[in-house]
């Protein structure tokens, strides 16, 4: 998925709202829509960030919006735990925080 800071800026759609929701509130304010980009092919995204500042998670909201909305993504809890939430071994994972290897 290429990025463009040449791509047109568009409002975020019902569902890219509701996944941009859900990361706040699971990471914090800072992934705000000023955060998102748009790819070449117009797909909104963000480089989540926590709350020490570590991006540790790519979302495409515009895919994930999509998966909500055609049911591959049953709920909001599915969407947090299985989509949102990075790999164990994921840098801004809070079991690895400080961990130096």
């Amino acid at each position: 998925m290429p990025a463009t800071n040449q791509s047109p800026r568009r409002a975020l759609s019902q569902g890219e709202l509701f996944v941009l929701d859900q990361i706040r509130d699971m990471y914090g304010a800072q992934n705000n829509q000023e955060a998102v980009f748009f790819s070449d092919a117009d797909e909104a995204a963000i480089f989540v960030t926590d709350r020490n500042g570590v991006q540790g998670l790519l979302a495409v909201l515009t895919n994930l919006a999509a998966m909500s909305a055609d049911g591959t993504i049953g709920s909001a809890e599915e969407l947090r735990a299985k989509w949102l939430t990075p790999p164990e071994d994921a840098l801004m994972h809070p079991r690895n925080a400080g961990r130096d290897e």
